[in-house]
């Protein structure tokens, strides 16, 4: 099997920019929640979307670059981090249905460099997606190549049985960004434009923005509000946290979770359906993992825990987060729920979150690094959207 090193590829090409024609004023609550939100933690822009059934507001909030006195738009381009995580994991599902990949077989049988380290023979690919791999969060150091990242793994020994424990990890998806190379013979982004961005006609959603449209990129700050400038490097776990898009974007991405079974692409529609299986339930029976997506019980909509259960950073500054132990749950299906996934890094926070059965969602993306404040915004703006909720 030829393996794709992502490394390797330059992506050249034209794209066309796409603003929504159904960007509108939303209502007085959602402006008055998000205006506070905004001067509460001293954020300069933010872009954020509502889709409720068949109805999608857009709106955009301050400057994505203040010094420039440039304006956040539906075109404005933030990092959108682990959002990239539910992309692979949909991909992944995508590959399961075009017949390309089992889900459940070890995933080193699409990765024959690695086929030699009995410890990964065990895993398989649905368990990298779910973060229950036994992976950790990242290796250390970090792989800054691709024969760097395969040392690495072959490396690997194992943390525990793999299935048994959650325990959030970039490594684990990273790896799945090589294994859709190796199976579509084809580069992360090829293969995204193909079997997502064109179906979804999502325009503006690259690893490395053109530079014709590097105009357009927010300019983000950490959680002191000092600047982070945009970097066109792309990481070794490109797969878990490199996606740049838009609220344009995002938003039709979204829709397609929620309202897959309009989709005209019948593959991608079956994908994202295969994609939320609530497959690895917590202790708790408040929460399931998904394909990199977290469904929860709709109570939760009244909390603010993200998804990566994140803990501390520790003495290196490397993140450091809580584990939860997975036992089957087959009375979950018979809850409500809300499906959600975060996103930090480089600058930049977001959050997206839909409740299944009502067919409203919400997207958020910020030019700050900020904490679980945005998860409370989100999951606020659907309380209020929520036909149940009171």
């Amino acid at each position: 099997m030829k393996k794709y090193n992502f490394f390797k590829f330059i992506f050249v090409g034209a794209f066309i920019q796409f603003e929504s024609n159904a960007v509108s004023n939303s209502n007085s609550e959602i402006n008055k929640l998000t205006n506070a939100f905004m001067e509460l933690n001293k954020i300069e822009g933010m872009s954020l979307a509502v889709i409720n059934n068949d109805k999608i507001v857009i709106n955009n909030y301050g400057f994505s670059n203040k010094s420039e006195r440039a304006q956040t738009t539906s075109n404005t381009i933030y990092t959108i981090a682990s959002f990239t995580k539910t992309i692979t994991g949909t991909l992944a599902a995508v590959a399961s249905i075009d017949g390309k990949l089992n889900l459940d077989a070890p995933f080193v049988n699409y990765f024959s460099e690695l086929k030699n380290n009995k410890n990964l023979s065990k895993i398989t690919s649905s368990e990298l997606l779910a973060h229950v791999s036994s992976f950790p969060f990242d290796f250390n150091p970090r792989p800054k190549t691709y024969s760097a990242l395969v040392s690495k793994l072959n490396e690997f020994k194992g943390n525990g049985d793999p299935g048994k424990e959650y325990s959030y990890s970039n490594a684990g998806i990273g790896t799945m960004g090589y294994v859709l190379q190796n199976i579509y013979a084809k580069n992360y982004q090829e293969i995204l434009e193909d079997k997502m961005l064109r179906p979804l006609n999502m325009n503006s959603t690259y690893l490395n923005v053109p530079k014709d449209k590097e105009k357009y990129i927010a300019l983000g700050h950490d959680k002191n509000n000092n600047p982070v400038p945009y970097s066109s490097d792309i990481e070794a776990w490109f797969a878990a946290a490199s996606l740049k898009s838009t609220i344009s974007d995002i938003t039709k991405y979204l829709n397609a979770h929620i309202n897959y079974s309009s989709i005209k692409d019948a593959n991608l529609s079956k994908a994202i359906l295969l994609a939320h299986e609530n497959k690895y339930c917590f202790e708790d029976k408040i929460s399931c993992e998904q394909l990199a997506w977290q469904a929860h019980i709709i109570s939760e909509l009244e909390n603010s825990v993200g998804d990566t259960y994140f803990n501390k950073f520790d003495k290196d500054g490397n993140p450091t987060f809580a584990s939860k132990k997975i036992i089957e749950n087959k009375n979950f299906v018979k809850n409500k729920i809300f499906i959600d996934k975060t996103g930090s890094g480089y600058g930049m926070s977001s959050y997206m979150a839909y409740i299944p059965e009502d067919k409203i969602g919400v997207v958020i993306l910020i030019n700050k690094s900020i904490g679980d404040e945005r998860i409370k915004l989100g999951r606020d703006i659907l309380r209020i959207y929520s036909s149940s909720i009171k």
